[in-house]
């Protein structure tokens, strides 16, 4: 059972257990001494091997960067990134096109806090036609499906990674999961890395069909979703420089595509448009504060009730 709570933490120090190193934005509730190695097993119904790849801090990033060099030299982008929902865990974004692996991998090499520390941002890559993928999720552990065991095990023989069979986790276990930042001093979080992400790469959201459904399978109905943006205010008449700004919508709605149509409604109405979505996440009634409950007068009327206070920007600034 995990817990997305953020817990400020000493970034100068690290918690370590047994010479096993955690990253920042994961870890074990209590003292959990954790053993580095790998396991593996036959997947027959994908006809691969999938392995769980586990190291202590320091060491992930090396062996990540040696298990995606397996790869074709082309593969999609994966990022899997804590979705802030009430009833999912995660969104996870799979690239329209291919892209070059060594442009991913020097992606990761300027994004490393990110992609090794933040407990909410999970990161990877695959191969065309499936039966190859490298994934390094929000724990930090490297997941691997591959056709050739010998591959596997030669790479991860030099890397003198061990066979550890059944191999116990530390997130099998009550663990915590951290977003960066977790003081003002620290720089990029897990949906800075996504926008500069999708600004790169056109991204597609790997829904679920069951996307609008409750735990017990029912429809989940018109619910309110927080929904994160980029905007884009075009130069007009009386505004000579374009304007882009960060805005937290709140919107009755039944689902995304719902959500997508109300927003842009909504901001046409001002001669603006949505040029992200950030995150769009649904937060029942009455877990709203009772503040916000207040401005929702028809709480089962689609509509956008609410938006927060803009951050503002030069967009052709940002731009350069």
């Amino acid at each position: 059972m995990s817990g997305h709570v953020p817990v400020r933490r000493d970034m100068s120090q690290r918690y370590s257990a047994g010479g096993f190193t955690y990253p920042f934005g994961s870890y074990p509730e209590e003292e959990f001494r954790q053993r580095e190695g790998y396991d593996s097993r036959y997947l027959k119904e994908d006809d691969c091997f999938y392995y769980e790849v586990i190291l202590s801090h320091e060491k992930t990033l090396g062996a990540f960067l040696a298990l995606c060099e397996l790869l074709t030299e082309k593969v999609y982008l994966v990022v899997k990134i804590n979705s802030g929902d009430y009833y999912r865990d995660h969104d996870t974004y799979i690239s329209e096109e291919m892209i070059n692996r060594n442009e991913l991998l020097s992606w990761v090499d300027g994004w490393k806090d990110v992609v090794l520390d933040d407990g909410f941002f999970g990161f990877g890559m695959f191969a065309e036609g499936g039966g190859a993928e490298v994934f390094l999720d929000d724990h930090k552990t490297i997941h691997v499906y591959h056709k050739d065991p010998d591959v596997m095990e030669s790479a991860l023989a030099k890397m003198g990674v061990p066979f550890m069979m059944d191999i116990k986790f530390f997130w099998d276990g009550p663990h915590y999961h951290e977003p960066l930042p977790l003081d003002e001093d620290y720089g990029d979080d897990y949906l800075t890395a996504f926008e500069d992400l999708a600004d790169l790469h056109e991204l597609y959201l790997d829904e679920d069909e069951n996307d609008d459904t409750a735990p017990d399978g029912d429809p989940i109905g018109i619910t309110c979703w927080k929904v994160e943006i980029r905007g884009f205010v075009p130069v007009s008449a009386s505004r000579p420089v374009a304007q882009g700004f960060y805005s937290t919508l709140y919107v009755n709605a039944e689902s995304r595509k719902d959500v997508s149509e109300l927003v842009d409604e909504y901001l046409a109405g001002r001669e603006e448009q949505v040029d992200l979505y950030l995150q769009m996440a649904r937060v029942p009634f009455e877990l709203l504060t009772s503040e916000m409950r207040l401005k929702n007068p028809g709480p089962n009327e689609p509509a956008v009730w609410h938006e927060s206070e803009r951050v503002v920007f030069d967009w052709d600034s940002a731009l350069d």
